[in-house]
Order: structure tokens, then C-alpha cells, then sequence
């Protein structure tokens, strides 16, 4: 099973090319949609961000998305700090399951890691066959991220804080450039993944 990173900025298109293999047949495993779920999951990652954020972010037995994004998107401080809290526990998650997708009767050819700042994890991602880096233009990303629902400032903050996040230099980038049509990038997508 080759084992790949999908990686790049909010508004990139990162989730489009998770859908394009998943409908390929690869194993797509989205860190976003995982970390949702450990909010609900885990106590102490709740117990965690109550402390740090404030007990206005944890409500029903779930973190407030919403509140909690009010306050970690102002600045990049509050993002590190969630960033700390989160990763460890989210990146065991992520592990843990690609170990038993590996060790499953019938595994895929291909399992893929979607997170925007993979490369923050240097640990995990050196366990990576390749790392895709989607990428396009901070217009046509402030576009997506506007019909999306996001209010322009909101989105033009979130982007913002994700440029003070340089890629590091490394071996495993593969570049896909996604600011044309969706078959150009499921083309792309196809080409790259060789299925």
C-alpha cells in the first residue's frame, strides 16, 4: 500500500483531489474530518482546549467549532497553542489507522492522507511515499473559500494566518496546480496517482 500526503493551503482544493481517489479506490483518511470527531471523542482533548480557550468553546460534549474558530483565528499565537494540543493526539489517530488499514484483509493500493499542514509533522510524514502539495492562486482561493459561505474578512484572516506557514524544504513534494477545471485536476489526480 503506498501511502501519500495531501497537503496545501485553505481554499487549494486538497478535499477535491481526496475525492478524486476515493472514487479511484484509495483509502482517503481527511484529518479535518477526524479531528471533528476526536472534539466529540476524546474528554481530554476537550478538557484540553476548555482550559486553554475557554469553556465557551466546549458545549454539549462537543467543541464549539464556531467559538473555538473566533478565537484561534485572530491570531497565530491562539493557532499554535491549538495546534499543540491537537496534533499529538490527532496524529496517533491518524497512525493508528492507517495501521490497520494496512493490515486489513483486502488493503488499497493507495491510502491518502489529507491535512493542510502535514509537513508540520515531520515524524509522520517521513512515512509518506510522496506528499502533494495543491496549490492556486490566493483569488481563485478566496473565491472557493467565499461561495463556501465564509465572509470575505474571515477568509481573507484565515488565509493570512496560513502564509506565515512556509513549506519546508523536502525530497517527497509532488506539485498539483489547481486553478484550472475540475477534469484538469482530476487529470492531474489521475496521472499522478497512476490509476
Amino acid at each position: 500500500m503506498k501511502k501519500i500526503g495531501i497537503c496545501g493551503k485553505i481554499g487549494s482544493g486538497k478535499s477535491a483531489v481526496g475525492v478524486l481517489l476515493a472514487e479511484k479506490g484509495a483509502f482517503v483518511l481527511d484529518l479535518d474530518v477526524e479531528m471533528h470527531r476526536l472534539y466529540t471523542e476524546s474528554e481530554e482533548l476537550r478538557t484540553k482546549i476548555s482550559e486553554r480557550f475557554g469553556a465557551v468553546c466546549v458545549q454539549n460534549g462537543t467543541v464549539d467549532r464556531a467559538a473555538l474558530a473566533s478565537q484561534v483565528f485572530k491570531d497565530p499565537r491562539s493557532l499554535k497553542d491549538l495546534e499543540k494540543i491537537v496534533y499529538p493526539m490527532l496524529q496517533k489517530h491518524a497512525e493508528n489507522k492507517l495501521k490497520r488499514i494496512e493490515n486489513s484483509e483486502n488493503p488499497p493500493k493507495i491510502a491518502a492522507v489529507e491535512g493542510a499542514l502535514l509537513f508540520k509533522w515531520p515524524e509522520f510524514s517521513k512515512n509518506l511515499a510522496e506528499i502533494w502539495v495543491v496549490q492556486a492562486p490566493d483569488d481563485i482561493r478566496l473565491e472557493r473559500l467565499q461561495k463556501r459561505g465564509l465572509l470575505k474578512d474571515d477568509a481573507l484572516r484565515r488565509m493570512q494566518i496560513q502564509a506565515l506557514d512556509p513549506l519546508p524544504p523536502n525530497d517527497h513534494y509532488e506539485y498539483i496546480d489547481n486553478w484550472g477545471s475540475l477534469a484538469e485536476l482530476q487529470a492531474l489526480v489521475l496521472q499522478k496517482a497512476q490509476i
